[in-house]
């Protein structure tokens, strides 16, 4: 019974000096790391390269359509229902994209009356 109790003693003493030790030698080494960057995981990517003057847009030709024969025969050339709208709508979102461009109309503007020209 006596040899029991003198272990408990020497282990409820030595434990917490050995923990102790321990935290000391683990704060000695984080201290003495030199300061890492670490990668968040993702290899460095090659620097974008920007050309030095932005090029034109290449424009393609437009298929020339064939001269009217006299042959085929004359049908109503009133434009179709369907087709009117489209154009319309191109071409008022062009004129609304100028003036706001040009700085004649505010963003808030600009955003409402583009709404109503898409909303018909």
């Amino acid at each position: 019974m006596n040899n029991l109790i003198f272990w408990i003693i020497v282990c409820s003493w030595l434990i917490p000096m050995g923990i102790r030790m321990y935290n000391r030698s683990r704060q000695r080494r984080l201290r003495d790391l030199p300061p890492q960057n670490y990668p968040v995981g993702y290899p460095e990517q090659p620097p974008v390269i920007f050309p030095a003057e932005p090029q034109p847009p290449v424009a393609t030709p437009l298929p020339q359509a064939a001269p009217p024969s006299s042959a085929a025969p004359q049908t109503n050339s009133a434009p179709q229902p369907g087709s009117a709208p489209q154009g319309y709508r191109a071409r008022k979102l062009a004129e609304l994209d100028q003036e706001y461009s040009d700085g004649k109309i505010a963003m808030e503007d600009y955003m409402k009356l583009r709404q109503e020209i898409m909303n018909g």
